[in-house]
């Protein structure tokens, strides 16, 4: 879709790019200067709010059946939320208002170094992804929120039931990142997010769930690492099963 124009342009600026999952995935500049987290005084991030406690460490095996139940706030607390909201100005921002039906699962398919959820943050921010926009960006520490889970993001099938009710949450894959930790907090929020909107588990679902007109296959290979052979299998089983662990916990009556 990009002219051979703005491949020029961006190799002459010295632009890095890369690429994030999407309906159609643009050419991204990374030209913008990241600031990671811990930089400067007081270990603060400039742009970033964190209205979340002290992250909790992710486990990075498969959790026991056996543990106790927990509360839907302390579930919340142990993804480590942080909110970064795109500006109404932002070209990302549909203000289109959603009452969600379905969590959609991605994976960022950027293999860039230093690509985490703050650094997509940023270029979302910064207009980097032209109009791409989502909920939730999870690695290995923390899951950033973009998005109100009431208004509709831009990630799954243009204008189809993907984009207009569901939420979607994408997965860092950059050097050092753990798989396992950021596919284990992604099980928490969904869990949270299904308990916060009343979402069954039948309605989580990967991006490949979305069929995009014009594309051949239309069915996306992604969440690419939650597929088996590119289709929903084993592994997008398994990844349920994680989901439904957590979302148990929280989901007695005795827990508010």
């Amino acid at each position: 879709m990009q002219t051979k124009a703005l491949w020029f342009a961006l190799a002459s600026l010295g632009v890095g790019i890369f690429v994030a999952c999407s309906p159609d995935p643009p050419i991204v500049s990374a030209s913008d200067v990241y600031r990671p987290f811990g930089y400067g005084s007081g270990n603060k991030y400039t742009g970033i709010h964190d209205r979340s406690q002290k992250t909790a460490s992710v486990s990075k095996t498969a959790p026991s059946v056996r543990s106790s139940r927990i509360s839907a706030s302390s579930l919340m607390r142990q993804v480590g939320i942080k909110y970064d909201y795109l500006s109404y100005r932002a070209r990302g921002r549909s203000r289109k208002s959603m009452s969600p039906r379905y969590i959609t699962i991605h994976s960022t398919q950027n293999w860039s170094k230093g690509a985490d959820a703050r650094r997509h943050s940023l270029a979302l921010k910064r207009g980097a992804l032209g109009r791409l926009s989502w909920h939730y960006t999870v690695d290995e520490n923390i899951a950033v929120q973009h998005l109100p889970t009431t208004e509709q993001g831009n990630h799954a099938d243009y204008d189809g039931p993907g984009n207009r009710y569901s939420i979607g949450i994408e997965m860092c894959e950059h050097p050092g990142n753990s798989r396992s930790a950021t596919t284990e907090r992604t099980a928490k929020l969904a869990a949270w997010l299904m308990y916060k909107h009343k979402i069954p588990l039948s309605k989580v679902v990967p991006h490949y769930t979305w069929p995009r007109k014009g594309k051949n296959p239309p069915n996306k290979n992604c969440p690419h690492f939650l597929l088996d052979n590119g289709r929903p299998g084993y592994k997008w089983r398994g990844f349920l099963r994680k989901v439904d662990f957590y979302h148990r916990k929280i989901a007695s009556g005795a827990y508010g």
